[in-house]
């Protein structure tokens, strides 16, 4: 016999989770994206899609993400959705403008979410 001793609070996924989870479907059912939610050490839920392409909810559950600079536009610039589907359809487009990059113009194209993530990260690490 097991005995489950995870509090009750436990059992139940976090609303950030449940939309994290529900952007990753759709990614994956819709646009053929694969996608892997995590949860950061703060209790913060985020959707890694692509190199340079991590999507981060916000306490209202709003997806926020980094798009890289564009030679058009020449700087990074930070954008949102209110919704799953809204932000799937977004993502699917920068992630093929990413796919389309030489992977080295992506590690030294500028200021990217997954940078501010790592950060965090490691400043939540106990020593």
């Amino acid at each position: 016999m097991t005995v489950d001793h995870t509090p009750p609070g436990d059992l139940v996924p976090h609303p950030a989770e449940l939309r994290a989870g529900e952007l990753a479907a759709l990614l994956a059912r819709a646009h053929n994206i694969p996608a892997d939610v995590h949860r950061l050490p703060s209790g913060e839920r985020v959707v890694s899609v692509y190199h340079g392409l991590v999507v981060r909810l916000d306490q209202e559950c709003r997806f926020w993400w980094v798009v890289p600079a564009s030679v058009d536009r020449g700087r990074a610039l930070w954008t949102s959705a209110a919704t799953p589907a809204a932000a799937a359809s977004r993502i699917a487009v920068h992630y093929r403008e990413l796919r389309a990059r030489p992977p080295g113009q992506l590690i030294h194209g500028g200021y990217l979410l997954t940078d501010v993530l790592l950060e965090h990260h490691a400043a939540a690490t106990p020593i």
